[in-house]
């Protein structure tokens, strides 16, 4: 079933979704520092007057956006992940002390991308994650876009939207409802936490290794839903986090420090090593194959994991009379 795969945008979905918001509330708007096309088109157009361009001016974007929440507007605000960092000291100032709700996007996160390693990034989550007030949440693929783009208009204060820049597996046949914590395939040798791009790669991984692991989507980052984590995990007790970013900083060292912290189950993370990862131009095919966090990997670390397990039990078996 997987193998038969639609690609969308994310992006796209973000676009129609924004739009749909702006529709239905005035208070919307759509500040640019020349990014955006669709969604800046339609509330140049559209919705007159509710479209603000700064130009090449990231961190002045964020300056604006927040001068515009702190009079009651609701600021939607796209840029590249990479430009996140640029924009760090005003989202940190500016929009997260006072927690603004402030919405913002950002797109060409992980290591798929055509700008080459100056745009691509891998490490949005551990820069963003450290902010108090803000709400991080980062979709499966095109339709779950479009349910947590509607989640940050329920959100009081300030979100992040984590998004791939290309098109990536469609995974769910319709807008779902916004869990946190959604499991996807019930299994009983492994729990695999996993979220954006990489719910699709563990579900292949599932299938095709026969893996009877439990594949968990992780919606939202932050705050970490920990009971949650902690109870599907509990229910295989052997843990595997796979996601599209770096070893440093990411989801993987969040449920890596809880489990330690209250239960410790065996763990191991898959994650984007510790680099600047190169465009999908001046590499192989298969990125993900690249960088350790394809299928195949995942096959074979929760196999890796089990293996006490099966050696285990193969020595309780030969004690039998």
């Amino acid at each position: 079933m997987l193998d038969k795969v639609e690609y969308k945008k994310m992006r796209q979905a973000y676009a129609d979704a924004v739009i749909d918001l702006a529709k239905q509330d005035p208070r919307i708007l759509f500040v640019s520092a020349d990014c955006g096309l669709h969604e800046r088109e339609f509330l140049r157009e559209e919705g007159k007057g509710r479209m603000v361009e700064t130009g090449i001016a990231e961190a002045n974007s964020v300056a604006v956006a927040a001068g515009l929440a702190s009079e009651g507007f609701k600021p939607h605000l796209l840029n590249f992940a990479y430009l996140l960092g640029r924009m760090y000291n005003q989202i940190s100032q500016s929009v997260c002390q006072d927690a603004y709700p402030v919405k913002m996007a950002a797109y060409y996160a992980g290591v798929w991308g055509t700008g080459g390693r100056s745009h691509n990034c891998v490490t949005d989550l551990s820069i963003m994650r450290a902010l108090p007030n803000l709400t991080i949440l980062t979709p499966a693929d095109y339709w779950e876009t479009k349910t947590v783009v509607r989640q940050t208009d329920r959100v009081p204060g300030p979100t992040y939207v984590r998004l791939s820049g290309v098109p990536t597996p469609v995974v769910f046949d319709g807008e779902p409802e916004f869990l946190p914590v959604r499991v996807m395939r019930r299994g009983k040798r492994c729990t695999i936490f996993c979220h954006g791009t990489m719910v699709h790669e563990a579900l292949l991984a599932n299938d095709r290794g026969q893996l009877d692991a439990q594949v968990v989507n992780l919606t939202q980052i932050k705050p970490l839903p920990e009971e949650q984590i902690l109870e599907e995990a509990q229910k295989t007790r052997h843990v595997l986090v796979v996601e599209e970013h770096s070893r440093m900083g990411g989801v993987g060292e969040a449920i890596a420090a809880l489990v330690a912290q209250r239960s410790r189950l065996p763990l191991k993370l898959l994650a984007v090593p510790d680099l600047f990862p190169w465009s999908v131009l001046q590499e192989s095919p298969d990125v993900y194959e690249q960088y350790g966090i394809s299928y195949r990997h995942i096959i074979q670390a929760v196999n890796d994991l089990c293996a006490g397990d099966r050696l285990e039990e193969g020595m309780l078996q030969a004690r039998m009379p």
